[in-house]
C-alpha cells in the first residue's frame, strides 16, 4: 500500500488540494495504480518457473477524465511506471522489458469510468491498436464475479458492495459508501482493492478502528470488524 500513497503523495504536488477534492467525482490517480497492480496480478503467467507479468499498459479513459489529466500525463506516466516497476519486484514478477504506460480517449465511457488493456512487449511498443488482448473492466465496472464482491455489512444486515478499486466513506455527499452517523467524518476513511484490500483512515475527527484497534492504515481480512463513529462494519471478502 506504501506505493500507492506514495504516487498520491507526489502527484498530489501538481494539483490544488488533495485528489479526493480536485477529483470528486472522476478517476483518481490511486485508483489507475491500484487497478495497474490488479492487471499486473490478472495477467499474471507461469513462464519456466518465472512468473512473467505484461509491461505495457494503456488506460482508455472517457473524454472528461482524459482532458482533466492531459496537463499530468507526463508525471502520471513517470510515476506509474515506478509502481509498475515496485509492485513487480515486490511479488517477484518477470516482466520482458521496462514498463510503458500510455493513454487513449474513448468517447463511449462515461465519467469516472476507465478500462486498462496489457500485453507484453518491447518499451517501444506504446501504440493502442498494437495491444489486441481482452480488456480488463476497470472502476467503476466490477472486474470479478458478482458473488465474489467483497462488501461491507452493517449489524442490521445492510450491505455496500464494494465495486471501486477506491471506496471513500463517510457522511458527506462525496462520499463513494455514505453513511448517516453524526460521528463519521464527511469523508472518514477509504478502502483499497488490490492484492491485499487496505483500509486507511483519511483524517478523520474520531479515528477508524479495526478488530478493536484504531488505525492509520492496515490490511482488512474476511471478517475484520471496522468501527467509524457508532457505526460497526465487517468486511467480507465475498
Amino acid at each position: 500500500m506504501g506505493i500507492l500513497n506514495n504516487l498520491e503523495a507526489k502527484l498530489d504536488k501538481f494539483v490544488n488540494g488533495s485528489f479526493s477534492k480536485a477529483f470528486k467525482s472522476v478517476v483518481e490517480p490511486v485508483e489507475l495504480a491500484a487497478a495497474l497492480q490488479q492487471e499486473l496480478d490478472l495477467r499474471a503467467e507461469s513462464v519456466s518457473g518465472q512468473t512473467v507479468t505484461p509491461n505495457i499498459f494503456i488506460f482508455s479513459l472517457s473524454p472528461a477524465d482524459h482532458e482533466r489529466f492531459s496537463q499530468y500525463f507526463t508525471t502520471l506516466r513517470s510515476e506509474l511506471a515506478t509502481v509498475a516497476n515496485s509492485y513487480a519486484a515486490q511479488q517477484r514478477y518477470t516482466t520482458v522489458d521496462r514498463p510503458v504506460i500510455s493513454f487513449s480517449e474513448d468517447r463511449e465511457l462515461e465519467t469516472g469510468v476507465f478500462r486498462i488493456t496489457s500485453t507484453s512487449g518491447p518499451a517501444g511498443s506504446t501504440m493502442t491498436d498494437e495491444v489486441d488482448l481482452e480488456l480488463t473492466p476497470q472502476v467503476p465496472m466490477n472486474a470479478i464475479l458478482r458473488e465474489s464482491t467483497p462488501k461491507l455489512v452493517t449489524i442490521s444486515g445492510a450491505e455496500f458492495a464494494l465495486t471501486k478499486s477506491v471506496s471513500t466513506i463517510g457522511r458527506g455527499d462525496t462520499a463513494v459508501i455514505r453513511i448517516e452517523d453524526p460521528g463519521i467524518s464527511r469523508i472518514h476513511c477509504h478502502i483499497v482493492l488490490g492484492s491485499d484490500v487496505i483500509i486507511k483512515d483519511l483524517g478523520s475527527t474520531n479515528g477508524t478502528l479495526v478488530d478493536g484497534h484504531r488505525i492509520s492504515e492496515t490490511i482488512l481480512h474476511d471478517g475484520s470488524i471496522i468501527k467509524i463513529g457508532a457505526t460497526t462494519l465487517t468486511y467480507k471478502s465475498r
